[in-house]
């Protein structure tokens, strides 16, 4: 890979890499926890965040906060946070 290393490089162990992986590939797991996922890989591999935001489509903020909050919290941190405001009235 040419050009330099995100400042955000994220180690991970083999596990860490085969549950990551493991989650882009399942077709059951939520979309945004498999984009999350996908983000810390390839952060992984030292893409640079511009790079992932654009080959993924999503706001180069987005990438730092998911790779950050995965340095931080692992694997936990990627799952979706309860939202704030009124709770849904109808089932989805």
């Amino acid at each position: 890979m040419s050009g330099p290393r995100s400042p955000r490089v994220v180690e991970l162990s083999d596990q860490e890499r085969a549950t990551l992986e493991g989650l882009t590939r399942r077709t059951t797991v939520a979309v945004g926890l498999a984009r999350r996922a996908r983000i810390v890989l390839l952060a992984s591999e030292g893409v640079p965040l511009e790079r992932i935001a654009r080959q993924l489509g999503v706001d180069r903020n987005g990438v730092r906060t998911w790779v950050d909050r995965y340095r931080v919290g692992g694997l936990a941190a990627l799952e979706d946070r309860p939202r704030s405001g009124r709770p849904r009235t109808f089932s989805p």
